[in-house]
């Protein structure tokens, strides 16, 4: 029976490959996972370079630097299904090979930790550690997941409205109305209009915008009234001549509802890495799927 390690099986969640050889999706994960920090830079997988020892070595993944030659070398070790931590052995090989390729920069990555002897080698000889593992619950405190969001949603019912005008304005828009047949009350669909100049409002649609303006807060209910003065309109039925009026009030109920709608990132956290920088790094699966590898050079694009 094979076992493979947690990031063989996240490896595969997101991009296949036909490999068995253990350590190599670990590999692939760093590598995406750089090329998601390093955006601007070149990050290879498993590339052949050569020191000045004329020995190649196999480097798991490489950063140079746009615009400038600057090489880093990562090792990366999954020692998931052991548990063990990378050791004082490991750190010494990867000294040497940083020496022969002379990289400005090497990091060394696992997913279980290193032992104290590692830590104090690393730290003299300027190496980075850091751990890259699978997200735990712990490590998405403090972080905004979820977003409960008060809507209040308001209905105005039951309008009335009431002209207030002189006796001759009142019996000169009745009569044009029923020349028209509007009886009943004015609709939406009455082509009876408020005018000031040049600017011609429907009925309905002016009073609507009246009431708009003042709005209710989430705690205001009951009926309401808004008192609308004529600051230069006239009414008008059709283009028949225009009627003047004092004012006009528009009395409704309000009702306000409060539902709470709860947003829910659907973002998956797959990885997280702590060590390369002073706050811990989260990665999301669709970063993840995002990048590719290149079949031929093992660049990550």
């Amino acid at each position: 029976m094979t076992f493979r390690s947690r990031y063989d099986e996240l490896h595969d969640r997101y991009h296949a490959i036909l490999s068995t050889k253990a350590g190599t999706r670990y590999e692939r994960l760093a590598a995406l996972v750089f090329k998601i920090l390093e955006d601007r830079n070149v990050v290879i997988h498993d590339l052949k370079l050569v020191g000045d020892s004329s020995v190649a070595h196999q480097i798991d993944v490489s950063i140079e630097s746009a615009g400038r030659r600057r090489r880093v070398i990562i090792e990366c070790k999954d020692f998931d299904l052991s548990g063990q931590k990378v050791g004082l052995d490991i750190l010494r090989n990867f000294r040497s090979v940083m020496e022969d390729t002379q990289a400005e920069e090497g990091i060394v990555l696992t997913c279980t930790g290193y032992t104290r002897d590692a830590q104090k080698y690393a730290k003299a000889k300027g190496i980075k550690l850091a751990v890259l593992r699978e997200i735990r619950a712990e490590d998405l405190e403090g972080m905004i997941q979820t977003v409960i969001v008060e809507l209040n949603v308001q209905s105005h019912k039951n309008h009335e409205t009431a002209l207030s005008m002189s006796q001759a304005s009142r019996d000169s828009l009745a009569a044009q109305c029923a020349q028209l047949g509007i009886s009943g009350g004015i609709h939406h669909f009455h082509p009876v209009f408020f005018v000031r100049g040049p600017d011609r409002v429907r009925f309905t649609d002016f009073l609507s915008a009246e009431v708009n303006k003042r709005r209710p807060t989430k705690n205001e209910f009951g009926r309401w009234e808004v008192k609308t003065l004529p600051d230069g309109w006239s009414l008008q039925v059709d283009r028949e001549p225009l009627v003047p009026f004092d004012y006009i009030v528009t009395t409704y109920d309000v009702h306000t509802q409060q539902i709470p709608i709860k947003v829910t990132s659907d973002r998956i956290a797959e990885l997280v890495m702590i060590g390369l920088r002073d706050d811990d790094i989260i990665v999301f699966g669709d970063q993840i799927e995002r990048r590719k590898i290149d079949a031929t050079t093992g660049e990550i694009v």
